[in-house]
């Protein structure tokens, strides 16, 4: 009787273990699908990732070529700008502004040339309107010491009575530490390429080629060369007070050029030096060498100041204080912020200045300001010409002048993600090229020195007597539209750009 159950129990026992076998092989197959489907997921979410990744960087990669693509053009159009102020001046037709290089020029102010989505903002600054530091190296030791001096006095004025002012005995260690990295001597643990600049009888200088060499040096930083704005105020840096670029290498000297530039210089009113320039030796000191004297070529401004745009630091670089105190420098530039009340009117009545609507845009005043048109106008400021020493009028001219041929084209496109004032979101790229322009009769040319470089750092519109300027902005922006106010406060060489978002706010008369 007990054998058919004894036959039965393994029959059970066994179903019951394949039961529990397909169950555990559901289990598994459900885990084996649970894990594919996270590592399917994964592989979808990475493959999405990188296509959008791919795709941005595409996007990216196309805007900044774009970017590229609209600064060189208008490269192109800033060039052709100064050749046809460069073509005003020669055809003169009674323009005083003709004569001059001054705030009266169209290249003088930052303007906006928007494209579609891309803003590009152009500013030409003449290079005339700073110190040249190859000064300090000159062969004519006096010279050289008095440009020493200088260099120290403008590097101690720049940011005067303010948290990033630089002592005077600072300024002195900087300069010093200037003329030492120029005069390290050529060894074998830092071998220097042969240039055309090399001189001969001065073997251990090496002159910068660059500006921005100077960062090179220890006690020069980013903070010391580039423009500064803090709380609503400029801090001026030393690439908007320095250039290397004014005074170019000398050529041997023609006879026909000579004539033909004395000729344009003589047309335009301009007195003509005979005597050698600073640095340069006598005629009778080059016959007494027995060097062949041939004739005296002009060779351009060179180190000559341009009266009509050099900044407060600039204008104190050039004389002792002791015989050029501030009150001139002050009355200098306080004339020529003054506004040409009579200019003005006249050129609003021609349509050459917007002075209240303009068609649904309204720009505000463009006021004409007063401009030193040659250097004996510097005797319509008071103070200048009640100067009762002679000489020392003259000392002044000498290191001035009121035209410029050499100038840095800066180029900044801007890209908008979000138009918020407070919370602004762009791609900026900024550029630069530094030209020459020659004035060679009829036709004029551009010679670039620095054909295209990427920039980085601020570079912004020097603004002069910063106390009065509060006003003066507000009452502007209130003068605006919309589309004239947005267009100020985005341009990154002016000092807007920089402000609070607090303080757009506020000059923002339609918010």
């Amino acid at each position: 009787m007990s054998t058919p159950l004894q036959c039965q129990k393994p029959t059970l026992t066994g179903a019951v273990a394949v039961a529990v076998a397909a169950e555990r092989q559901r289990g598994v197959a459900l885990v084996m699908a649970l894990i594919f489907s996270i590592l399917l997921y994964i592989l979808v979410a990475e493959l999405v990732v990188s296509s959008r990744m791919v795709r941005a960087t595409g996007e990216n990669d196309a805007l900044l070529a774009r970017m590229r693509t609209q600064m060189y053009f208008q490269l192109i159009e800033a060039e052709d700008k100064l050749l046809a102020d460069l073509a005003g001046a020669a055809a003169g037709g009674g323009d005083p502004t003709a004569n001059c290089d001054s705030s009266r020029d169209a290249w003088f102010e930052p303007v906006g040339h928007p494209d579609n989505d891309l803003t590009t903002y152009v500013w030409i600054e003449d290079e005339n309107r700073k110190f040249n530091l190859l000064t300090i190296w000159s062969p004519d030791e006096d010279f050289a010491n008095d440009m020493q001096e200088g260099l120290t006095r403008l590097i101690d004025t720049m940011r005067e009575d303010t948290e990033f002012d630089v002592p005077g005995s600072d300024a002195a260690l900087i300069v010093q530490e200037i003329l030492e990295w120029g005069r390290r001597p050529d060894t074998t643990q830092m071998p220097t390429p042969r240039l055309k600049s090399d001189d001969e009888e001065r073997p251990d200088l090496h002159i910068p080629l660059h500006l921005d060499e100077l960062m090179m040096l220890r006690s020069i930083d980013e903070d010391l060369f580039f423009d500064k704005v803090i709380d609503e105020r400029w801090y001026p840096g030393l690439e908007s007070l320095l250039t290397i670029w004014t005074s170019l290498v000398k050529d041997p000297g023609d006879p026909e050029k000579v004539a033909r530039q004395r000729a344009i210089a003589e047309a335009r009113g301009e007195r003509v030096e005979e005597e050698p320039a600073a640095g340069e030796p006598a005629a009778g000191a080059a016959a007494a060498n027995g060097e062949e004297q041939g004739p005296r070529q002009p060779e351009g401004l060179g180190i000559h100041v341009n009266v009509n745009t050099a900044t407060w630091p600039v204008l104190r670089a050039l004389w002792d204080p002791s015989r050029v105190p501030d009150r001139i420098i002050d009355a200098i530039i306080r004339y020529r912020n003054e506004i040409d009340e009579e200019a003005t009117e006249a050129a609003a009545e021609e349509g050459a200045v917007e002075s209240s609507d303009f068609g649904d845009m309204r720009l505000g005043e463009q006021p004409l300001r007063r401009f030193f048109e040659t250097l004996d106008d510097l005797e319509n400021v008071e103070e200048f010409a009640q100067i009762p020493d002679e000489e020392v009028k003259a000392e002044i001219k000498r290191g001035l002048t009121t035209n410029s041929e050499v100038f840095s084209i800066h180029l900044a496109t801007l890209f908008k993600r979000n138009d918020s004032e407070r919370h602004r979101v762009y791609l900026l790229r900024r550029a630069r090229s530094i030209v020459l322009r020659l004035d060679e009769g009829d036709e004029g040319k551009i010679v670039p020195l620095i054909p295209f470089e990427e920039r980085v750092g601020v570079r912004v519109q020097p603004v002069e007597m910063q106390n009065d300027r509060d006003f003066d902005l507000r009452e502007r922006y209130l003068e605006m539209d919309q589309f004239a106010q947005e267009e100020r406060a985005w341009n990154p060489f002016l000092i807007d750009f920089y402000l609070p978002a607090y303080v757009r706010e506020e000059f923002f008369s339609y918010r």
